[in-house]
């Protein structure tokens, strides 16, 4: 009888859950296992159910009754003893139902119908607590239980009990990753929406420079050099949301957008026209560039897109009439670049957050709040700080600080050796 038990233990041992779908199998091998150790007709499998106020039978095997299914229920009022006895004791093992005091309350309404006249019922736990019970039910003569039988029916239901934790577990983690899937497509699905709400922003700023001038063109038609020079402007503003074009298009393949080593006066002189048309015919825009040489590592594209922002920024801020001034210059080990306007200025509310993302000045204007967060995020990139000093009346200054590259730095960045001194 021992090795019978050792054999039934491995076979048990073998059996394996990996999410609830599989338990209904768990349930029918465990019964038939046990049923063949223990030599008993009836196996069932209770869940203790608190909505029911009871226990409901999960998995019936009757071999008398093989049409026999689970779904019976056993009210807690009806069960009498018999669940105190299941809170107290680690096993009910009753030669005799009837005369049992821990099972006779179930005599009447449960074991007569069913022919059952001994029975070896184990709680199932869970954290301390009873969650279900495995019921081993006899028909025929009375039967005394021995230890050993008691003992392996403890050891299936602990690894029932195990087995139905660990599919749990697995359902969470599955739901888990769910989850975690489902944030992943939530956060790039946003960073889409973002990149799209910035593209926007930026080619639309183009745009709207682009219409201006091309309406100024029909007003000085007659005028050739105003005609050449508009011209000019508009082909510039047609270069940079093109260029803003590219950088998105290689933001969607997965190009990185690696820093390269520019001379920042060079890059931004190659800005100036672009720059000059968003700033608009009714505005007055001039450049002081003092950075002569001074080379810094960023994206040309992304510095592109920074300059840009802050002159339709100035543009906003500025009535017609109004000085948008861009200056270079090299300050304390760093390449400093200034746009300053004389427009309305802000008070400090409004300083503290202007380079929030979504923060606007101008209501709920859809595009609008992500003009000078995206000059934070690119700068800050390019291991630089940018800073704003303004007051009401009195215009603004954004300064945008970047690191001055050394002889070696640059030479380390563009994988060439410095001069010899």
């Amino acid at each position: 009888m021992w090795m019978d038990f050792e054999r039934a233990r491995l076979e048990l041992a073998r059996l394996k859950v990996s999410d609830r779908d599989a338990v209904p199998l768990l349930f029918a091998r465990a019964a038939e296992i046990c049923s063949r150790a223990l030599r008993v007709e009836r196996v069932g499998i209770w869940s203790l159910e608190p909505a029911l106020s009871g226990l409901l039978c999960v998995y019936l095997l009757d071999l008398r009754e093989p049409g026999a299914t689970a779904g019976g229920v056993l009210r807690h009022a009806d069960l009498g003893r018999y669940a105190r006895a299941l809170s107290e004791r680690r096993y009910i093992a009753s030669a005799d139902v009837r005369s049992d005091p821990q099972t006779a309350d179930l005599v009447e309404e449960y074991f007569d119908p069913l022919g059952v006249v001994s029975t070896l019922d184990v709680p199932l736990y869970r954290g301390g607590e009873v969650i279900g019970v495995v019921c081993h039910e006899h028909r025929g003569e009375r039967r005394v239980w021995t230890e050993e039988e008691g003992a392996f029916a403890i050891s299936v239901a602990d690894m029932l009990a195990h087995a139905l934790t660990a599919a749990e577990l697995a359902e969470a983690q599955e739901a888990l990753n769910a989850m975690e899937h489902a944030r992943q497509d939530a956060l790039r699905a946003e960073a889409l929406a973002r990149v799209a709400r910035g593209l926007a922003h930026d080619l639309g700023n183009s745009l709207q420079s682009i219409l201006a001038q091309a309406e100024f063109l029909m007003r000085v038609a007659d005028d050739p050099a105003q005609v050449r020079e508009t011209a000019r402007s508009i082909r510039d503003l047609g270069a940079h949301a093109g260029r803003i074009t590219a950088g998105m298009r290689e933001f969607a393949q997965g190009v990185d957008a690696a820093p390269k080593v520019v001379e920042l006066d060079a890059q931004v002189r190659s800005s100036i026209e672009a720059l000059r048309g968003l700033a608009g015919v009714d505005r007055e825009f001039s450049s002081s560039l003092g950075a002569a040489g001074a080379k810094v590592a960023l994206d040309p594209t992304g510095f592109e897109r920074v300059l840009a922002n802050l002159v339709v920024n100035a543009r906003e801020a500025t009535e017609a009439g109004g000085s948008i001034r861009l200056s270079t210059r090299v300050f304390d080990g760093e390449v400093e670049v200034e746009l300053r306007d004389d427009g309305r200025g802000m008070d400090e509310a409004t300083r503290s957050r202007v380079f929030e993302p979504f923060f606007t000045t101008h209501g709920e204007v859809p595009q609008r709040g992500f003009g000078l967060a995206i000059v934070a995020a690119a700068v800050h990139a390019a291991g630089g700080e940018v800073s704003v000093e303004s007051a009401p009346g009195e215009g603004a200054a954004f300064r945008i600080r970047l690191p001055l590259l050394e002889a070696s730095a640059i030479s380390a960045t563009t994988g060439s050796r410095a001069p010899e001194p």
